[in-house]
């Protein structure tokens, strides 16, 4: 029996169909991983980052733009604009501890202010790329629908519709567990802050400063998942290209040759407007992309030596004559968030070796063919695929606003940054409080 084509969360590739072996996912997997993309994509709604007429993600055949959520992401952002200075303001008169002195006031300013800036840049982004942004969402469908007319085997057919794997259901998963947990300690301060019950305002600021991190996350979030469904595409891709796709034959005829010169100019369509959507998907996030990678590592750096100097801190044991106990909230706080940093980082990062092992696989394909070509047509197209693969990595090169890549180097870059300055501040709280 074929496969729905309408839901791509239905079945997985691993009863019997044919030759093909394919196992139905867990049921309770694949209706937390639904349930999980569900939530994100009703979230994205929500906060006016997304403005499809689709009221789910399931079956989606060709993504509709709505005018009147094209409307309320405007007032999303014209919200969080005018309502952000007075939020800070509150919250700046509210916290005694941030006037104390100049480096609490900047790691205020961390917190608060630069996350205002970036959830309403982020908006702006997404209400004037709207188009953009279900135009990339097309061409991805698009691409699907060509790939799956390539296919010359009915397993490589069968595969593009088994989008639910263990792999994506659990990243799905993860991505939604890491905006749970770094929604842990804004509900901490919100539930031990006694200024909370006082003053109305001043609970109200500091949920709009939680929204306006979960806006951050979850517009990071579709750059996560838009990459998952072309990195599938692109598996599929690859695949087709392992399983024979050249041909093993000394000589061709001309008809052969004519057939497989059209067959390559429509393969190398497919891999180049893959490349052209990759390149516009992290193009679209590339400033939410930098606003995270700077927000994250000071948040991460400034939480830790906080939970060394409540614990360790002879200050504090002088002051109140005993170490306060580790704040697992917090310690929640900072998993979520660079949890939401890997799946930004390591995505990009797989993507791209991805797209690199497909180059090399057609190259070598390349090699394989017959030497003797009579059709001018396959020897164009031989000549173009040299050409092409020659100076696709140059031309299709990504980085985040140009500024460096997103890939392993970066991420260890980060970590060693934080634990760095952490030793640093750890060296002078040691040698101010002897």
């Amino acid at each position: 029996m074929p496969l729905p084509l309408g839901d791509p969360l239905a079945l997985a590739v691993s009863p019997q169909l044919g030759y093909i072996r394919i196992t139905a996912m867990p049921r309770w997997l694949l209706l937390l991983g639904m349930s999980a993309l569900g939530i994100l994509y009703s979230l994205t709604r929500v906060f006016g980052l997304m403005a499809t007429a689709n009221w789910s993600p399931r079956g989606i055949k060709r993504v509709r733009q709505s005018l009147y959520l094209r409307i309320y992401g405007w007032a999303m952002l014209i919200f969080v604009g005018c309502f952000s200075p007075f939020a800070f303001w509150c919250i700046f008169q509210r916290m005694a501890f941030l006037r104390q002195n100049r480096i609490l006031l900047m790691i205020g300013f961390n917190r608060y202010v630069l996350l205002l800036v970036c959830a309403f840049m982020t908006l702006w982004i997404h209400c004037s790329k709207q188009a953009e942004i279900i135009g990339c969402l097309n061409r991805l469908l698009k691409c699907r629908r060509r790939l799956r007319r390539l296919m010359h085997t009915r397993k490589l057919r069968d595969s593009m519709d088994c989008l639910a794997t263990k792999g994506h259901l659990l990243e799905v998963v993860v991505l939604l567990g890491s905006y749970l947990l770094s929604m842990s300690q804004p509900i901490q301060i919100l539930k031990d802050d006694p200024e909370v019950r006082r003053n109305f305002m001043y609970a109200c600021s500091l949920v709009f400063i939680t929204v306006c991190q979960a806006i951050l996350q979850l517009s990071l979030g579709m750059y996560t998942l838009a990459l998952l469904f072309l990195g599938h595409l692109e598996h599929i891709f690859e695949s087709s290209q392992k399983a024979g796709f050249w041909p093993n034959r000394q000589e061709l005829y001309k008809g052969q040759q004519k057939w497989l010169a059209l067959e390559l100019w429509r393969l190398l369509h497919v891999h180049q407007q893959l490349l052209k959507l990759h390149r516009s998907i992290c193009s679209l996030c590339a400033v939410q992309a930098v606003c995270f990678l700077g927000y994250v590592p000071l948040e991460c750096m400034i939480h830790l030596f906080f939970t060394y100097f409540m614990k360790y801190s002879k200050f504090i044991l002088r002051k109140y004559g005993r170490s306060f106990p580790l704040n697992y909230l917090a310690i929640a706080f900072l998993v979520g968030l660079f949890t939401n940093l890997l799946l930004v980082i390591l995505p990009t990062y797989y993507s791209e070796r991805r797209f690199n092992c497909t180059r090399e696989i057609i190259k070598g394909g390349g090699l394989a063919f017959p030497s003797r070509i009579t059709v001018k047509q396959l020897r164009h197209t031989m000549h173009y695929y040299g050409l092409y693969l020659k100076n696709v990595e140059h031309v299709y090169a990504v980085s985040a606003c140009g500024l460096f890549k997103l890939n392993n180097a970066l991420l260890f870059c980060i970590v060693g940054a934080i634990l760095e300055y952490l030793m640093i501040l750890i060296q002078f709280d040691k040698v101010l409080n002897q």
